[in-house]
């Protein structure tokens, strides 16, 4: 099973967005349900079990929604990724935190996204000029739930199935 921890996230501009960037890259656009910051990518394992049990004091940490704000790419010369941004002091800490918790090694460059588009097609990088109101206010938020999600890849897309809550 494919696994990775993730909070799922509310993406208040959704079709501005997709609507405003359409003249710049075509692209798959992630469904507003699958919308989501991942924690930690596991990848293949045979269970889910021992993860469950590694995993358990997340449960007793406070959180908080965080907010979302800003937008940019991965991917050079041309990108590949359209995401959301969602950065604090706290989604770090709490990325090390799972690190630890599962004896893995944090991402030494772990950076908050939510990716909304994979680009297919770049046309132009007019985007980074537009002036919309949407860039300038929050864009939604990110629940402070983590859950641990099996991902069964198809060819319409991922289904995400959530195993467990924390």
């Amino acid at each position: 099973m494919r696994l990775f921890l993730a909070s799922y996230a509310t993406v208040d501009w959704y079709d501005e967005i997709k609507k405003d960037m359409s003249p710049y890259f075509e692209a798959k656009w992630v469904e507003p349900r699958n919308l989501h910051l991942t924690w930690f990518f596991l990848g293949e394992r045979d269970s889910a079990a021992h993860i469950l049990d590694l995993l358990q004091p997340l449960k007793m940490l406070p959180r908080l929604p965080l907010s979302i704000q800003g937008f940019g790419t991965f991917g050079e010369p041309h990108p590949k990724v359209f995401y959301l941004k969602t950065a604090s002091v706290v989604t770090t800490i709490l990325h090390e935190k799972i690190a630890e918790m599962l004896g893995e090694e944090s991402e030494e460059h772990f950076k908050p996204h939510i990716t909304m588009a994979r680009i297919k097609r770049f046309h132009s990088d007019g985007y980074k000029r537009l002036e919309r109101p949407w860039m300038s206010e929050p864009l939604g938020t990110v629940d402070p739930k983590i859950y641990l999600i099996e991902s069964r890849l198809t060819p319409s897309g991922p289904i995400y199935i959530p195993l467990e809550e924390f």
